[in-house]
């Protein structure tokens, strides 16, 4: 080891508390890029094993082709794999004459037999032998338990000599057509197909009949190229793309092809991918600020030393492999410890998500590695590392060695006298005059803690954006109701002392109670939406519904005490209709996916004519009466319990009472199988719960036409998957939060510890320890200041990037400013700075003047 090399690694060891705040930086840099690879890969491998579990690993799916189109998939050279059923047709299952169901015959492969879960019996070897799902197995035991005969005569359905979809419903009056006899025996029981689709028919298999009409599952040689491949294939097999044949036929494993990153709504994954790229391009300024500014100071602290080594011969390049060997002893300590500080900062992460989600979800996560996501974090911290170690060694190796070893070149003062503004000698007297001057002179070392407060700054307000939008657009994909149980039941069938006893359960908070009833107006409301409403309706082609002759308006009838309640909410007293202003929906076209929330009246007023719609058989139309006319109404934004669910209808809705829909002649007293719905919020709900199973269990059957649903317990999981991602998002904050006040203190700290001599000359000539407090609080004061002056408006600048690359996926009013977080980043900044100064003087204050000035700085 030579000589320069030895010195190096005295220095690192003489300077301890810098060396360690470096290896910190590295750290904390290093765990944050390779967490991000880690979390990625974790819930990536976790999902894609899930999804497969459940739906299959096939890409695209394409339903009743002929079976002589299947050269065109044989012969298609980007297909990986494909598996077949083919379809035999429809028998109705005569078990139960009140209910209309099917059996859905279909001859499967054994490559096909592989993802299916035997429960009970075998799997069929032959054209005589079915397996059915368990749920048919449950509903119907003596019917269909193994060895019983199964005699079918299997067919298409049809209405009025027109083939039905697979995907419609059942229609009165439809029939079976074709038809075919086959005598089965059943050989075994399976859970439910995950290729089993929710049409109508249970479906039950066979094998070794052939048929012309298959259903064929594609795996692609290249999943990204998942959308265009299957649009060239439907183009070979006659399916004109985005038609409605097409849509019918045609479908994704959307699940899966998100996951591997592909998606046939481009704008989903364009804003995606612009949302990811700002959260690591503001990562990576982080990681690299940090680092530089760790060894910009470095090479400062040594500026003189180097000036020595080049007065008694040291190359140019000798002094730069001087730092780049300090470079290369930090990295050795720095890495190793950051990967190790990730991967058990993540496994804790993973644990809590295995915690919250799993079990609802079904999904077990556990720590995952592509080397891919290890690899890229740890080159880029060593480009970063050499590179931030290069630029200061490069301008270090130039100095002459007079000029290291006098240490000028910081200071430079122009012809013109430095001069300071009046307000800081009047604040802060002499000493906030110098400190002003100095700043001014040695503008190097102050860039440097402003730029580290400055990407502090930006790096936590930025963040806290990054959640407000994350958190904003998944409520809003999600459509989070307001409600904690839902509770239907008939008004004349129903037991209302039930009913009433769940309403007043000791565990409800409060509860709205409504029922629904549709009318028509002949009055076009088109003018007095907002405009972003009336451009909604036009884009999406929902003019039709909106400008006709009759338009349908939906009218929500609350009980009276609930309207009453309505009408304080809103802040009026007099009894009138009330218009419904939310409007928040997802709307899907071929390549896009877009959520709106909007306000759909600018509040003008305007007389509606309410009708009554009748259809007339004879004449094969709605007939229209008038009903009443309604002139004056309140519009309202509130959304009470649960009104939510009724934002994404397109029709106008109007709120009213019952007495009011009495008067209105909407509903009378002797109206028959009036639904009624109950919104209920009740956060602890076990009580509640119990009472219904008491009813349950009632043999008189109390719970008759009374409805019960645990909206809490379903939305647990998506409640979770929240939790679990600002958990997540406010992890990465504190890391870059804790990145960014290393930097700081470090910067402060070595600042200081340079301007030992010169705080030292101060004091000999008379500076109080006054005096020195009023210098410190200044520069603390210009410090924050000036770095709060760049860093709001880029901060604002980088979260209006996030709201431009949202809103193709969300529709958001304004911009998203986290006000509570700018304040506390104001506050904080002052914070660190005060800490980071008061740390870094505490043992000049206490030096020997004479020392400090005599010592060099180490």
């Amino acid at each position: 080891m030579n000589i320069l090399n030895k010195l190096t690694q005295k220095h690192l060891t003489m300077n301890k508390k810098r060396t360690i705040v470096t290896i910190i930086g590295i750290i904390l840099s290093t765990a944050l890029m390779v967490g991000i690879g880690l979390l990625l890969s974790t819930f990536r491998e976790g999902m894609i094993e899930d999804v497969i579990s459940y739906k299959g690993d096939y890409n695209a799916r394409i339903n009743d082709i002929s079976k002589n189109n299947i050269s065109i998939i044989n012969n298609n050279t980007n297909v990986k794999k494909y598996i077949t059923r083919n379809y035999l047709g429809y028998d109705k299952i005569n078990y139960n004459e009140e209910i209309i169901e099917y059996f859905k015959v279909y001859s499967i492969t054994p490559k096909y037999m592989e993802h299916l879960t035997l429960i009970s019996g075998r799997l069929p070897k032959n054209n005589k032998e079915v397996v059915i799902p368990e749920y048919l197995y449950e509903e119907y035991p003596d019917e269909l338990k193994i060895g019983n005969t199964l005699n079918l005569s299997l067919g298409d359905r049809y209405y009025e000599d027109n083939p039905i979809t697979d995907s419609s419903t059942y229609s009165p009056g439809e029939y079976l057509k074709n038809r075919k006899d086959y005598q089965f025996t059943i050989v075994g029981v399976i859970e439910k197909d995950y290729y089993e689709d929710n049409d109508v028919g249970c479906y039950i298999y066979t094998t070794d009949i052939d048929s012309d009409r298959m259903d064929i599952f594609i795996t692609y040689k290249k999943v990204n190229k998942s959308y265009d491949l299957t649009k060239n294939i439907a183009k070979n097999l006659g399916i004109v793309p985005d038609s409605r044949e097409y849509y019918q036929k045609i479908e994704y494993n959307d699940t899966l092809l998100a996951l591997y990153g592909v998606s046939g709504y481009d704008n989903l994954i364009g804003s995606m991918a612009s949302m990811l790229i700002i959260m690591l391009t503001l990562v990576s300024i982080a990681c690299i600020i940090v680092i530089y500014n760790s060894f910009a100071i470095s090479v400062m602290e040594r500026k003189k030393q180097f000036g020595l080594f080049s007065s008694i011969g040291a190359t140019k390049n000798q002094i730069k492999k001087t730092v780049l060997y300090e470079a290369t002893i930090v990295s050795i300590i720095g890495i190793p410890l950051g990967i190790l500080s990730a991967y058990l900062g993540i496994y804790l992460v993973v644990l809590i998500m295995d915690s919250l989600i799993s079990d609802i979800i079904g999904i077990s996560f556990h720590l995952s590695t592509y080397p891919i996501f290890i690899i890229i974090p740890i080159i880029f911290m060593l480009l970063t590392i050499f590179i931030s170690a290069s630029i200061p060694a490069k301008k270090a190796s130039k100095i002459s060695p007079i000029e290291a070893i006098r240490l000028n070149d910081d200071i430079k003062i122009k012809s013109k006298k430095v001069k300071s503004p009046k307000w800081v000698k009047k604040i802060f007297g002499i000493e906030g005059d110098i400190a002003y001057k100095n700043m001014r002179r040695n503008k190097k070392k102050y860039r440097i803690t402003v730029v580290s407060l400055f990407i502090s700054i930006v790096l936590f307000i930025s963040f806290s954006g990054y959640v407000s939008y994350l958190i904003t657009g998944t409520n809003s994909y999600l459509a989070m109701p307001e409600v904690d149980i839902v509770v239907n039941y008939d008004e004349k069938l129903s037991d209302l002392t039930v009913v009433d006893s769940i309403k007043n359960n000791q565990d409800v908070v409060d509860y709205m109670e409504y029922s629904t009833v549709n009318a028509y107006t002949d009055t076009s409301l088109f003018d007095t939406y907002t405009e972003k409403y009336q451009n909604f309706l036009k884009e999406n082609n929902y003019l039709n519904a909106k400008d006709n002759d009759h338009s349908g308006i939906l009218f929500i009838i609350l009980n009276n005490d609930n309207y009453q309640t309505y009408l304080d909410l809103i802040g009026e007293k007099e009894p009138l209709p009330i218009l419904y202003n939310n409007f928040n929906d997802i709307i899907y076209t071929s390549n896009t996916r877009k959520s709106y929330n909007l306000s759909r009246y600018d509040h003008k007023v305007k007389e509606i004519n309410i009708l009554k719609g009748n259809y007339d058989e004879e004449l094969d139309k709605l007939e229209y009466t008038n009903l009443f006319k309604i002139s004056n109404y309140y519009i309202s934004d509130n959304k009470y319990i649960g009104l939510g669910v009724f934002d994404s209808l397109k029709e106008d809705i109007i709120i009213i009472s019952k007495d009011m829909a009495l008067n209105y002649g909407l509903i009378s007293e002797s109206d028959q199988n009036r639904a009624v719905t109950i919104h209920i919020e009740a956060p602890k709900y076990q009580n509640l719960e119990a009472l219904i199973e008491e009813y349950q269990a009632d043999s008189s059957n109390k719970m008759y036409n009374i409805y019960y649903y645990n909206i809490k317990e379903e939305m647990k999981m998506i409640n979770n998957l929240i939790t679990v991602i600002k958990i997540l998002v406010y992890g990465f904050i504190t890391l870059v939060t804790l990145i960014g006040i290393t930097s700081v203190f470090n910067t402060i700290n070595t600042s200081i510890a340079l301007r030992r001599k010169e705080f030292a000359v101060l004091r000999s000539i008379g500076l109080t320890p006054q005096g020195f407090n009023k210098i410190l609080r200044f520069e603390s004061l210009f410090f924050g200041l000036k770095s709060l002056l760049y860093a709001l408006p880029v901060s604002i600048g980088i979260i209006y990037l996030m709201h431009l690359s949202m809103r193709n996926i969300v529709e958001i009013d304004m911009i998203l400013i986290p006000w509570k977080s700018i304040i506390m980043a104001v506050i904080l900044v002052f914070i660190v700075i005060t800490i980071s100064m008061t740390y870094a003087t505490r043992k000049i204050k206490k030096e020997n003047i004479l020392d400090a000035i005599r010592e060099e700085n180490i």
